[in-house]
């Protein structure tokens, strides 16, 4: 054997009108088509008459093949054609070059499946079956074998690699989807990821692969010269190896047919990603921000809605532009009717952004609509992709935009049960500090906010009323009309309180017929006015009538601030109820000061 030790020949030409000699005695003779991301190229082995042509090409581009390869050798010096698979970008020169030779006496170097599909073009060949002969073709000096790549496309496919130069033939393998022509990749990092669309959708599966790489990394590789895309040189080699074998292939059988290679390319990457975000629960807002950030690598995407229902009694807006989780404007019934496609028949639907009423848009989008499910498959919520208002609408993009519907899933059921603990962690904090009859706080809450309120301002140099109020002769009311009649006198005075007190004032009901309002940066003076308007609002609505008979009421009151009594809230109770008792004591009905 020759010196296999040789350094290629890396060219930057650009005149792809010629052949170009990539090794010793080794030459490209393949065609730029233009506008064709699948470049098919043609390798020819010049070995005297008995060289050898590689996937020699389609009827597209065997007038440029051969012209490349009569600048090197006649047509009739080839001895030897080999057919790594049998498609027709390929084998469907072959009919030519034999037409135009006249020789009955070439050789098809293939696998014995791809042999049982070639004999039917009828071109009178023989056969060199690879698995036949020890996987290995021996002419004159030039020693080539054959590596079995079985399912890397098709059930018989084969690599060419020869000893000599140690140069890999890779038929599909290693073959890129490329915007532009380089027959010589010029970046690893970049060349792989013009390999993912290809491997990703044409390779069955990452274990296919996986066998194929084992069977190829037994030979020492100087060059790989695949079929598609661009020449690999040796320094680009071992990236690419590692990065395919851990790609995940295969994904053509997630998806219907689909032609947009690319995009289901980008969407196995960022899946990973989407589904990370959803592993580790932060919240719907930061979470979805880290799924849009994946997503607008493949689609023009700008918001994450859902809608999702609370206790099959109302839904829920969760928006990933927003922090808040608000209650929707809407009825359950109302959204119900509006996207019935969805809950009852679990469609998926393209919506102009103007339809759904429940949302707000600067300008107009595109709504990609689908249901959130529990785990028994029942409807629970709508969620929503917002994309570009041109976005194709076509159940293609169905298809891809489905992959992601899991991760919403996830992050609004998630969502709803942390909204659904934080409710009832509400909703037993505010019956625990407020009042059931009246809706007031009660003194629990009084001692629990009020010392917090008072060293704030405190600190603020500012001054805070409390206004003790005690309804007048109330135990009469009870004994003469029954505890409904005062208890309604109770709810009727609490919401004449609320009705009339100022925002940042706190209404409270201690106990009994006792009130007590506690009202920041307020002296004593403005808290006599506020008692004295209440007074006169239930001096003007006059006698109540409950139960076919009218019931008048009245109240007394004391008034104290921080600036005599001090800002502690014993002391302001203290002197408040002092200045009830005198107040009542000078005949009910009056506040003191």
């Amino acid at each position: 054997m020759k010196d296999s030790s040789f350094t290629p020949f890396y060219h930057n030409e650009t005149d792809y009108s010629r052949a170009i000699e990539i090794a010793p005695h080794i030459w490209w003779v393949g065609h730029h088509l233009e506008g064709d991301p699948f470049q098919c190229h043609v390798y020819l082995i010049e070995n005297g008459d008995q060289s050898i042509l590689i996937d020699p090409g389609s009827k597209l581009t065997w007038p440029y093949t051969r012209e490349k390869i009569l600048q090197v050798m006649p047509l009739e010096e080839i001895r030897y054609i080999i057919c790594q698979h049998p498609d027709p970008d390929i084998t469907s020169a072959i009919g030519d070059l034999i037409d135009e030779t006249g020789q009955k006496d070439v050789q098809l170097v293939t696998h014995w499946r791809s042999a049982e599909l070639l004999e039917h073009y009828d071109w009178g060949l023989p056969f060199h079956e690879v698995q036949a002969e020890n996987w290995e073709l021996h002419v004159g000096e030039r020693h080539l074998k054959f590596i079995f790549t079985p399912y890397m496309h098709f059930p018989g496919a084969i690599c060419t690699y020869d000893v000599q130069t140690q140069i890999l033939f890779s038929s599909d393998i290693f073959g890129a989807v490329t915007e532009e022509f380089s027959l010589f990749a010029d970046d690893a990092k970049r060349y792989f990821e013009a390999m993912v669309p290809f491997h990703t959708h044409y390779m069955p599966s990452t274990e296919v692969v996986n066998h194929g790489l084992d069977n190829i990394e037994k030979y020492p590789i100087n060059l790989i010269a695949p079929q598609h895309g661009s020449i690999i040189k040796k320094e680009f080699i071992s990236y690419i190896i590692k990065e395919l074998r851990n790609l995940k292939c295969g994904i053509y059988l997630e998806y219907d047919g689909t032609r947009k290679i690319d995009l289901i390319a980008k969407i196995n990457t960022i899946l990973p990603e989407v589904f990370e975000a959803a592993a580790f629960f932060d919240n719907f807002y930061d979470d979805t921000q880290r799924v849009l950030q994946a997503m607008q690598k493949a689609f023009p995407i700008s918001r994450i809605f859902a809608l999702a229902l609370i206790d099959d009694s109302y839904f829920i807006k969760l928006d990933s532009n927003y922090k808040k989780v608000t209650p929707c404007r809407r009825s359950k019934k109302e959204i119900i009717e509006e996207f019935s496609e969805i809950f009852i028949q679990q469609k998926r639907l393209f919506l102009d952004s103007e339809m759904v009423e429940c949302l707000e848009f600067e300008k107009p989008h595109t709504l990609y609509l689908f249901p959130v499910l529990d785990l028994e498959k029942n409807v629970t919520g709508i969620g929503m992709f917002a994309l570009d208002r041109n976005f194709e609408r076509s159940d293609e993009m169905i298809q891809m935009l489905q992959k992601f519907e899991i991760a919403i899933n996830v992050l609004t059921k998630r969502e709803v049960e942390v909204y659904k603990i934080q409710s009832e962690k509400e909703e037993v904090y505010t019956m625990a500090i407020t009042d059931p009859l009246t809706g007031l706080y009660n003194r629990h809450y009084l001692k629990e906010i009020a010392p917090k309120a008072l060293a704030e301002a405190q600190r603020n140099l500012q001054p805070v009323t409390v206004l003790y109020l005690d309804l007048d002769h109330f135990k009469k009311i009870n004994d003469q009309y029954g505890h409904d009649v005062g208890d309604y006198i109770l709810k009727h005075f609490a919401n004449l309180i609320v009705n009339h007190f100022r925002t940042g004032d706190l209404a409270f009901r201690l106990g009994g017929e006792e009130f007590m309002l506690f009202m920041p940066n307020t002296t004593k003076e403005d808290g006599l006015k506020i008692a004295q308007r209440l007074q006169e609002v239930v001096k003007q609505e006059g006698p109540l009538l409950i139960e076919d008979q009218k019931l008048s009421f009245s109240f007394s009151g004391g008034v104290t601030d921080t600036i005599e009594s001090g800002y502690s809230l014993q002391s302001l109770m203290r002197r408040a109820d002092e200045k009830l008792y005198h107040a009542k004591a000078a005949g009910r009905n009056q506040i003191f000061i």
